[in-house]
């Protein structure tokens, strides 16, 4: 198993150390590759009890370097359109998963693990699905987690695709430019091929579906403002943490 993240240096400052520290809580087979951008993630004092971590920098990526270059003057009016800033997510999960044939996962930085994942947890979420992740009912999936099996017939295409709405500035085609509407355009594109499944389940009218279901009882995503207090009040599972 191959988990997958990136931040930018206040991010690790801000937030990443809750999620390097939270890798003790994972399955002792589960690999850690951080991606950063210009700055050196420091050895953990006590990296030697956790699983190990892959260090990469974006600048090992020649693509999305040349790629970022041509959109260096771009100026987002808002998040929805900062597409420079979310595309490190799926250049980071390309680059790590791509030749890979386990299972992938992704875990936002901002994402905290606060009880031992018991071996098979995540396989068994995923099932036998190419792709698990918390879609919601009109809206775009929510991308902080998800997991993927690298196993599957048409994975290469499938992040090829999703690598190709940049390379070939194709998102300019989408009414949004994250990488939550690249990667639901992608999962349209390989409609009736891939296998993906909806982890929010009933909650998928919420908007921190994560939070309510199963995966919520091991890993809290604190996305947004709840990055300042480090918890979702929505999770009411850490209560019994």
């Amino acid at each position: 198993m191959r988990v997958v993240t990136t931040a930018n240096k206040d991010g690790l400052e801000a937030y990443g150390q809750r999620w390097l520290d939270s890798r003790k809580h994972w399955p002792a087979s589960a690999e850690f590759w951080w991606y950063t951008e210009g700055y050196e993630l420091p050895l953990q004092k006590d990296e030697k009890s956790k699983p190990s971590i892959v260090r990469k920098d974006f600048a090992e990526l020649p693509e999305f370097v040349q790629w970022k270059e041509r959109h260096k003057d771009y100026k987002p009016p808002n998040w929805e359109f900062n597409v420079v800033g979310y595309a490190h997510k799926v250049f980071a999960a390309i680059d790590a998963l791509y030749d890979y044939d386990g299972i992938g996962v992704w875990c936002d930085a901002d994402c905290e693990t606060f009880r031992k994942i018991m071996p098979g947890v995540l396989e068994q979420e995923l099932g036998d699905a190419y792709l698990a992740c918390y879609q919601r009912n009109g809206y775009h999936t929510e991308t902080g987690f998800w997991l993927m099996d690298c196993s599957k017939p048409g994975h290469q295409a499938f992040l090829d695709a999703w690598q190709a709405w940049y390379l070939t500035d194709s998102f300019k085609q989408l009414s949004v430019w994250h990488d939550c509407q690249t990667l639901d355009a992608t999962i349209r594109h390989f409609k009736g091929q891939m296998e993906v499944k909806n982890l929010s389940g009933e909650f998928a009218n919420d908007m921190h579906p994560m939070a309510l279901t199963e995966l919520g009882k091991y890993i809290d995503h604190c996305k947004g403002q709840r990055k300042i207090k480090g918890r979702s009040p929505e999770n009411k599972h850490r209560t019994a943490a």
